[in-house]
């Protein structure tokens, strides 16, 4: 068969893919890459970042976008997943690999759990070292989600990497792929997968193919036994890379020999070909001080990874056929199958799945006694504990307010906020009130706030209303952010009570310079430049309704209002052309300030992929400026502030009461003390 005579395919879905969700790895957003393949003549794709979710409610809410204007469009979520045979097996060579360590008197290793993030080391994964000690490996593994049960199933074996199987990168075994492979597509990945190590291996090895091919049926029935053959692909990719090629090689009649099905995939990091050497720069600044070399030419490139369609990958194909001949004869069919086989899996064998996306909240409904009326009853009591009742305006205020809530249905809300004060109560003192939250008779009656609205005509509309769509949003002090969130977590458990995450992207200032360091650019000019650029732009770009706190200095700004920064520009084109790609790239992952998210834990883990940073859970989606990911998808955030002046003021009252008693006094005693002298509720009476 002549390769060059065949019609090439003519479907293909990109079943394999990354964005800055793999950070310093993959390049762009979620949004990029959907419209760069759209463009590309494609109508799906998966995401699949190394070992997080992170990108996927970003990827959802495009997705929706594209669905809702009318156009053919398919998103399939995944994950590029850390995989080892068995967790069990891996501890126990971890916690050996320590002994012998003390014992050697080396170094013991640390704990690398506070990293923040993952960052994905390429070469790596996609080399061998059979001398490698077998419990450093972390082996890639693609799988994506059919349908919703698999999607829920995909976000827990995420979740259980992170509390299960983590060290320096969260690791699943094939254990809990049995447990957690319902309703999921796992296929072998790449140069960095289990089936290409023992493929190179045995090759570094000299052993016989009969012996490398044994060694992958042991492999194929464990997957098979896990998630079923109709559900397992051996994924074959196309580029410049030798091994690749034997990878191929031995895949190719692995499935030739057992009936496993082949996909082809491009393995993509970038959402466009002209992005590759961002896309390099991007991995450097990752690596920052231990890669000073210069960026690769296109000619040195080995791989090409953007999403490419089908006559793409035919192309990338037949480009390496005749080099690799003896590899390829005989299979043209089944590479042209390979292909085209990831479109019949995204429209034939998924569908257009997501989570549920109503709230997800502790529910307080009774069969006697609803949410709603327990609510009206805590604020009824309030009411005449506060001597309010025989004052119409008071009452009349707290109706309205709770018709409002139950419009709403807020209930469940305003409850859980009730507990977790309450519960907060006995280890720390609370803020008077911040922000609109102010203005809530029903917060004020519950100890939610301290200020009472109607003495000071605050309007419970700038809060809360029929007109207001969104959920409650209480900012509430309390000298011990922790002592609240520790109420909650007594309350309704510890895997129900998840940390906010915000993402940490690459600033314009520091990303300049940066930059400029791979281009040799004296130092001294680059700061000259940067250095009054924030308050120089920043006078005429910032809108008057933004806060000079929360001011971002963009790149379009700079080349608008700053006749130093467009010069610079246009001296070093390529300086200009890399901070486009790379500014707002995700850099690292933290925590924000006190914001959680509170729900049943079941319910939580099958519709979020909840991750661990420095050793604790946290959201993969965030709620900030620049992402709204939360509250779309039916995750409302408790905003739990700390606020040091608190905490000063507790300080000052221990030893006022200290000197005045000369002992220690508990905390009781001195919230006692608090209340009394300095409440706002008594200071108001």
């Amino acid at each position: 068969m002549n390769i060059f005579d065949m019609k090439a395919p003519t479907r293909f879905v990109g079943l394999h893919g990354h964005t800055g969700f793999s950070v310093f790895d993959g390049l762009g957003y979620p949004k990029d890459h959907i419209d760069f393949v759209l463009e590309n003549g494609m109508d799906a794709w998966g995401l699949t970042d190394h070992g997080n979710g992170s990108g996927l409610a970003h990827a959802h809410k495009h997705a929706t976008k594209i669905q809702k204007s009318g156009r053919k469009y398919r998103q399939i979520y995944g994950c590029e997943f850390y995989f080892v045979p068995s967790l069990a097996g891996w501890k126990e060579d971890y916690e050996q690999s320590k002994i012998d360590r003390a014992l050697a008197k080396q170094k013991a290793l640390k704990e690398d759990a506070d990293a923040g993030h993952v960052i994905e080391n390429e070469d790596e994964t996609k080399t061998v070292d059979v001398n490698k000690d077998e419990w450093k490996r972390r082996y890639h593994l693609v799988i994506t989600a059919q349908d919703r049960e698999g999607l829920g199933n995909l976000f827990t074996l995420i979740k259980r990497a992170y509390t299960e199987g983590f060290y320096r990168y969260p690791r699943i075994d094939f254990d809990l792929l049995k447990q957690h492979g319902k309703g999921l597509n796992v296929s072998t990945a790449c140069l960095g997968g289990i089936y290409s190590n023992r493929i190179m291996r045995g090759n570094a090895l000299k052993k016989s193919d009969s012996e490398i091919q044994a060694e992958l049926m042991q492999l194929s029935d464990k997957f098979v036994d896990a998630v079923g053959e109709e559900n397992f692909y051996l994924e074959i990719q196309f580029n410049r890379l030798k091994q690749q090629h034997l990878v191929n090689h031995h895949l190719l009649r692995h499935a030739e020999m057992t009936g496993l099905n082949l996909v082809a995939t491009p393995d993509s990091h970038y959402y466009n070909p002209n992005k590759w050497e961002a896309r390099e720069l991007y991995k450097k600044l990752g690596w920052m001080g231990n890669d000073p070399s210069p960026l690769p030419e296109f000619e040195d490139l080995k791989c090409e990874l953007y999403p490419k369609n089908a006559q793409q990958m035919w192309d990338e194909f037949t480009r390496h056929y005749d080099e690799y001949k003896d590899t390829y004869e005989g299979y043209e069919i089944a590479v042209k199958d390979s292909i085209e086989r990831t479109h019949d899996i995204a429209w034939d064998k998924c569908t257009d799945c997501w989570i549920d996306t109503s709230v997800k909240l502790p529910d307080f409904n009774k069969p006697d006694q609803t949410a709603f009326q327990q609510l009206a009853q805590k604020v009824k009591q309030a009411l005449v504990k506060e001597g309010m009742h025989e004052k119409e305006e008071y009452v009349e205020r707290a109706k309205m307010e709770l018709a409002d809530i139950k419009f709403l249905g807020f209930e469940n809300y305003f409850l859980v906020m009730n507990e977790v004060f309450h519960k907060a109560a006995d280890h720390t003192l609370f803020g008077a009130a911040r922000g609109s939250g102010g203005g809530s008779l029903v917060n004020y009656l519950l100890g939610i706030t301290q200020v009472d609205p109607l003495k000071y005509d605050l309007l419970w509309e700038r809060f809360l209303g029929r007109h207001r769509t969104s959920w409650p949003d209480i900012d509430s002090d309390a000298g011990d952010r922790d002592a609240l969130i520790n109420a909650a977590r007594e309350l309704y458990g510890f895997e129900s009570v998840i940390p906010v995450s915000n993402f940490n992207t690459l600033k314009l200032k520091s990303l300049v310079k940066d930059i400029a360091k791979f281009y040799q650019i004296d130092f001294a000019e680059v700061n000259k430049m940067t250095g009054p650029l924030q308050d120089e732009v920043m006078a005429q770009a910032r809108d008057e309704n933004t806060e000079k706190s929360v001011f971002v200095l963009k790149h379009e700004d700079c080349m608008e209002y700053s006749k130093k920064y467009r010069d610079f520009m246009e001296k070093y084109p390529k300086v200009k052309d890399h901070i486009e790609a790379l500014f707002m790239q995700n850099r690292s992952i933290g925590r924000h300030a006190g914001g959680v998210i509170i729900g049943p834990a079941e319910d939580l883990a099958k519709t979020m992929p909840i991750i661990g940073v420095r050793g604790e859970l946290q959201t993969p989606w965030t709620e900030g400026m620049n992402f709204r990911n939360l509250e779309d998808n039916g995750f409302i955030k408790f905003d739990f502030l700390g606020l040091t002046l608190l905490k000063d003021v507790e300080n000052c009252i221990r030893r006022i009461i200290t000197r005045e008693t000369g002992k220690e006094p508990t905390f009781i005693e001195i919230r006692d003390w608090f209340e009394e002298h300095l409440n706002c509720r008594l200071v108001e009476q």
